[in-house]
């Protein structure tokens, strides 16, 4: 049996684009996941929301009637961020800010946090091999039940994943997300086929990311299909961010960065096509 889709994702949702279109379009296609980074140096510029943006988004999801604030929304950590959850068994400082972080995340709406531990994203990575830092991320994982936890999977953030999988059993709220590109757009064909990043996930699922955009989505969705269930794997997600934004030039010729939501329904319908979610039947 083929592989489930379980999540097609759109991450770098930003003050550039209406929270309320963000909702609309969650509703109407469940399997949407719009991720929010969040590095605090970097808040209200381009990728990185502003808690006001977001705070906005989680108003109108919770004044939604009957219940239909039900969008799937991740949170993608960087910066001081991945810094204090690393650090939080050894900084008490750390353990707080984290914590509380989380805790304002999961009253935002989101449910599921990626830890882009990369030094592109402003992590200090160079003691990601230290029992400190397994230590750490352990321990904030567990504090954390209800959120699940994603763990970045290229050779950068080797000396975390590498961690995890030799330990007998890890959390079950852990899973990883293939992707060499860190954000950057790189385009990859070989999509990993490792049994050991699925065997030990409760939910046999798994993530790819690295340069999907409205061009390739069908055949990345169908070739990470075919990684997946080779793999052992019962369901995966594909997760995009470079690809769906766009540069626009203004007539005094200064360049605005804006998340494009219309490359988003791009991907949406192609994915459609394909049979592996639907539109609303009234489309």
């Amino acid at each position: 049996m083929s592989a489930k889709l379980e999540a097609l994702g759109f991450c770098g949702a930003d003050d550039t684009v209406n929270p309320r279109l963000l909702k609309l379009i969650g509703q109407n296609y469940p399997l949407v996941e719009w991720g929010i980074l969040f590095r605090p140096d970097k808040e209200g510029q381009p990728r990185y929301a502003s808690k006001e943006w977001v705070s906005r988004l989680s108003e109108i999801l919770k004044n939604s009637p009957n219940n239909q604030n039900k969008i799937r929304l991740a949170a993608h950590l960087c910066g001081s961020h991945v810094n204090d959850l690393l650090t939080s068994s050894t900084d008490t400082s750390s353990a707080k800010a984290i914590d509380g972080f989380l805790n304002q995340l999961y009253d935002w709406g989101f449910r599921r946090v990626q830890v882009n531990a990369t030094a592109v994203n402003g992590v200090y990575t160079e003691k990601l091999g230290e029992g400190s830092t397994m230590e750490s991320f352990l321990r904030t994982v567990k504090a954390h039940p209800k959120l699940e936890f994603i763990v970045q999977r290229n050779n950068e953030t080797e000396p975390l994943w590498s961690a995890l999988l030799t330990m007998k059993d890890y959390p079950n709220n852990i899973v990883f997300l293939h992707d060499e590109s860190k954000g950057t757009g790189k385009e990859t064909s070989n999509w990993s086929t490792d049994a050991r990043f699925i065997s030990s996930s409760p939910r046999k699922v798994v993530g790819y990311a690295g340069g999907i955009k409205p061009s390739n989505v069908k055949s990345v969705a169908k070739s990470t299909q075919q990684a997946c269930s080779e793999s052992g794997g019962n369901s995966y997600w594909i997760d995009m961010e470079s690809g769906v934004r766009t540069t626009i030039l203004h007539a005094d010729g200064s360049k605005e960065d804006i998340f494009d939501l219309s490359k988003c329904y791009e991907c949406i319908d192609s994915i459609c096509e394909l049979g592996l979610m639907d539109h609303p039947s009234d489309l």
